[in-house]
């Protein structure tokens, strides 16, 4: 059953087009990834779905009664806690275990970092149980290795339809069921996941290649036509030379950007032997060591990579190895050619009230023309050089950040989350560039693409202390959290985890059936506590309903771990 019927529909603003003539149903179980480059109308295309931006013309039919939830790039929970905005069920409590909130359950939205606000929001829509429809905004973003694993799951199993945009690739390959493109040239919707729509672009480039060409060529043999002579000048219009010219000089829209970025303005200062060096170094936050004894000696041809769960302090190592942030104990040395920089999570150094030719040129400052060259070639057109930041889409503000970390010409980048909100496109010409970067690299990511593609060594940071992990796919298994298991369950566990012949459909009921028991324990748990807080409560009383407690909280926790091996058997199956 459809769940959306978009028909023709065309949006746009002060003159810029955002989109036309774009049509694609979504029905249930159909998992639709939007793609295009920054400021294409992605997230403007959700707000639409969404209802709320109204298009131009066209019309977009919804089901009847249909309920949607909706992640948002720049979410808003509102002024309570996490647990408020996420919801007290075993399903939140779940949610926002997997996105790494449990510790801020208690905490005000109004306290959280930019990316711990992003996933309350994503575990609040996740586990929305009366959602038909979601509709995810980079839903990636500031998620560790298990969220994203979990993400997919979820978006796997759920009954409903779903409509993301993001940057994942990894994501859209394993999750979506068709592509849509928003593009220059046109919408495109193609059947499949990220391969497909990598072939069907490949296939569109070569025909509009073979269709310029043969233009061209026909274009060349009028102009040489009309170029034959003065007698057959004389018969021929003027006009008539004139528009073969013009079609000569024709240049159409590029739906990949008309040239590529650039990023090879960029040179290094030389780099010496000594590059940074940590030892034996220890930072801890509120209270809580975040690590300890951590030693590493960059390399002037580093590639190293930093992975772990949220809130391990990935972000904060790389502060320290930036020099923003001094250690609690142990050293960090500097050679005397390096030169940093730092492209932090959350784009803090710019200033949302300024313009982009203030960033380039200054407070106060007025572009001169390599600026302005410079900031075109970055995918700047000069009606944006005056454009204050906060208009900006996330992906260009993440992109005038990386022109402006790079216009200081490092010889040491230390990228914190660099894919987070950048497009493909901007993706792709990163990791090329960073091939031939001639200097020391450090990425915090958990970008499985970013990290296959481009780092060597991957270091990672977690309850298991400062471990290296060694290089290539694998560390994307290594660096998983592992569960703590009792021994009681951990037998009961292998039990039920030999391999079986179990079908989908029959995995799907019982995952259903788990999900009931857990909602059922859980409700009985609360009972049992909320029973407790009586204080006229004989001994008697209060040591039966402790007793009851106990096996319920024991039974809550096989029930989990069922949940969990069936989820895992069915994600083998995907």
């Amino acid at each position: 059953m459809n769940l959306l019927d978009v028909d023709n529909i065309s949006l746009g603003f002060t003159e810029i087009e955002l989109f036309s003539d774009l049509s694609f149903t979504v029905g249930e179980k159909d998992r639709l990834a939007v793609l295009g480059i920054n400021g294409s109308g992605k997230s403007t295309l959700l707000a639409t779905l969404a209802g709320q931006e109204i298009v131009d013309q066209g019309v977009i039919r919804r089901r009847q009664n249909l309920s949607v939830a909706v992640l948002a790039q720049r979410p808003n929970l509102g002024d309570g806690t996490v647990s408020d905005a996420v919801g007290q069920s075993w399903q939140g409590r779940a949610a926002m275990d997997r996105v790494g909130l449990t510790g801020l359950s208690q905490t005000k939205i109004s306290a959280l970092s930019g990316g711990e606000h992003k996933r309350a929001a994503l575990a609040a829509v996740l586990h929305d149980q009366d959602a038909d429809l979601l509709l995810l905004d980079e839903p990636t973003n500031h998620l560790d290795i298990e969220g994203i694993e979990y993400l997919e799951n979820v978006l796997h199993e759920f009954s409903g339809g779903v409509v993301f945009v993001s940057h994942d690739r990894h994501l859209i390959n394993r999750v979506a069921t068709k592509t849509v493109e928003l593009t220059g040239n046109g919408c495109y919707v193609t059947e499949g996941g990220y391969k497909a729509h990598l072939l069907a672009k490949a296939d569109r480039e070569d025909k509009a290649e073979k269709d310029e060409s043969a233009r061209l060529t026909l274009a060349r043999k009028e102009l040489a036509w009309l170029q034959r002579g003065a007698r057959a000048r004389r018969r021929k219009p003027k006009s008539r030379l004139a528009i073969a010219h013009r079609t000569l000089d024709v240049t159409h829209k590029d739906d990949s950007r008309s040239r590529s970025l650039a990023l090879n303005e960029f040179d290094q200062k030389r780099l010496g032997r000594k590059v940074v060096d940590l030892e034996q170094v220890a930072v801890s936050a509120g209270g809580r060591a975040l690590f300890d004894d951590v030693t590493i000696s960059l390399s002037s041809n580093e590639r190293l990579g930093v992975v772990g769960p949220n809130g391990s302090g990935k972000s904060t190592l790389l502060s320290v190895i930036a020099g923003v942030r001094a250690p609690d104990e142990g050293t960090v040395t500097f050679g005397s050619t390096v030169r940093i920089g730092y492209f932090d999570q959350m784009g803090e150094a710019l200033d949302q009230d300024s313009t982009v030719e203030e960033v380039i040129a200054g407070p106060g400052g007025h572009l001169d023309h390599n600026q302005s060259a410079l900031l075109r070639r970055f995918w700047f057109e000069p009606a944006t050089h005056r454009a204050q930041i906060g208009s900006l889409s996330g992906g260009e503000q993440r992109r005038l950040q990386l022109l402006g970390v790079l216009a200081a010409e490092p010889n040491v980048l230390l990228l914190d989350e660099p894919t987070n909100d950048l497009d493909i496109d901007t993706l792709r010409a990163l990791e090329d560039w960073l091939d031939t970067f001639d200097g020391a690299l450090v990425a915090v990511t958990h970008d499985r693409v970013f990290l296959e593609r481009v780092v060597d060594n991957v270091v990672a940071i977690g309850a298991d202390g400062f471990r290296h992990l060694g290089a290539g796919e694998a560390v994307w298994e290594q660096a998983r959290p592992k569960p703590k298991i009792s021994n009681r369950i951990k037998k009961n566990r292998v039990a039920t985890t030999k391999s079986s012949d179990r079908s989908m459909s029959t995995l799907r009921h019982l995952l259903k059936d788990v999900e009931s028991e857990l909602q059922r324990l859980s409700d009985e748990r609360d009972d049992y506590v909320a029973r407790l807080d009586n204080e006229s409560l004989s001994h008697g009383s209060r040591l039966e309903i402790s007793n009851g407690l106990a096996v319920a909280l024991e039974q809550l926790e096989v029930a989990e771990v069922r949940w969990l091996d069936i989820s895992e058997e069915m994600e083998k199956r995907a």
